[in-house]
């Protein structure tokens, strides 16, 4: 009976550490997915503004012309 008791203890200890390190990976992702999701607006806005590219005759030509 002891070393079932031992054993099940030493399982929660395993699942409360695997636990706490799925909640780190969860909260940075959940960070970088914020950050994504950010740039991509940023980026949508840019696009829907029409500053993604310069017109032709803002463009300084290349050294070789």
């Amino acid at each position: 009976m002891q070393e079932r008791l031992i054993e099940l203890e030493r399982k929660i200890s395993y699942q409360d550490k695997l636990l706490q390190e799925l909640n780190e990976v969860i909260f940075a992702m959940s960070k970088r997915l914020d950050q994504l999701e950010s740039r991509q607006k940023a980026l949508n806005d840019r696009l829907a503004n029409g500053n993604i590219v310069k017109h032709l005759e803002d463009e300084t030509p290349p050294p070789h012309y």
